[in-house]
């Protein structure tokens, strides 16, 4: 059956009862403050993620190793607003059972860029296609005339949950790095386009080994966990650029892999990136990827 649209997560902004089906992303035992064992939740459905409580007579322990977490389960209870008036929303559970396959319609959980995939890929393409600098234009073909990795990275997301953390997330979000980049590049002429270009289309291309996903749920993989994606992304180009048919020049070669490894910024923000952006450019993508990444992540919430 399908989940009515008054009940997805995106609507859920009264005070009132359910009786609605989730993901349950995670689970956790937590104390109350007096002194008694409660379970958290993590719920999500395709409009987004909420916070939801179960405070059970029983014990909480023994309903946690019941709970099957990346499953679907019909929940009852509680929208709750705490603090009253905050528009913080959050879901008190009274019950729940874990759904059968046929008791539900995947298509309520799957979470998906609201853009046209074959649009945001005709763009990256049509970029490619325009580019005057042969070895970059080499590096970009190598990628995206493989149709395994086309797909993968028109199918990732890119984050767990910060921002564009849905299918074809990645996607999305290069693309609009890449727009960001094209507005800097008519503002700052002096900028090498296709050098930027470049860059905010590869920048999270590491991120399709750094997170492990399916339709319904996103995780970090070991890989990204040990290595994080700017590492993973460097790896992958340098990788690509090591089998050209095209030397590419060594200076080009430092260039490029420069804008991925400080695209997060100052080294003592913390944000992953082992070096400053020391280039125009790589002060450019920064500030494309961080503006994107935050407005996004805004408007998710």
């Amino acid at each position: 059956m399908f989940k009515e649209e008054k009940d997805f997560i995106e609507n859920l902004n009264s005070v009132r009862r359910i009786s609605t089906s989730f993901v349950i992303a995670s689970a956790t035992v937590k104390k109350a403050r007096n002194g008694k064992d409660y379970l958290e939740f993590s719920l999500t459905d395709k409009s987004g993620q909420i916070t939801a409580r179960m405070f059970p007579n029983r014990n909480a322990h023994e309903i946690y190793d019941t709970i099957n977490e990346k499953c679907i389960y019909q929940i009852n209870g509680v929208v709750d607003e705490f603090p009253r008036n905050s528009q913080n929303f959050s879901i008190k559970i009274d019950d729940l059972q874990a759904l059968e396959e046929d008791n539900y319609q995947l298509d309520d959980f799957i979470r998906t860029s609201s853009k046209d995939r074959e649009e945001l890929l005709d763009e990256i393409k049509n970029t490619v296609e325009e580019m005057e600098n042969i070895y970059l234009k080499n590096l970009l073909n190598s990628f995206f005339t493989d149709p395994e990795f086309t797909q993968e990275f028109c199918t990732a997301p890119s984050a767990k949950v910060y921002h564009h953390n849905y299918v074809g997330g990645l996607l999305e979000h290069s693309v609009e790095v890449l727009q960001i980049c094209r507005t800097m590049c008519h503002i700052f002429p002096q900028l090498d386009q296709d050098l930027l270009y470049t860059g905010a289309i590869l920048h999270d291309v590491g991120k399709l080994k750094a997170y492990d996903y399916d339709l319904i749920s996103i995780d970090i993989s070991n890989e990204g966990k040990l290595l994080d994606h700017l590492f993973i992304s460097a790896e992958m180009v340098k990788e690509k650029i090591n089998i050209l048919d095209m030397d590419m020049p060594e200076e080009l070669q430092t260039q490029v892999l420069h804008l991925i490894l400080s695209h997060h910024g100052a080294v003592r923000n913390g944000w992953g990136s082992p070096v400053d952006p020391k280039t125009p450019e790589a002060i450019a993508l920064h500030h494309a990827d961080d503006l994107d990444a935050k407005v996004k992540g805004s408007i998710q919430k």
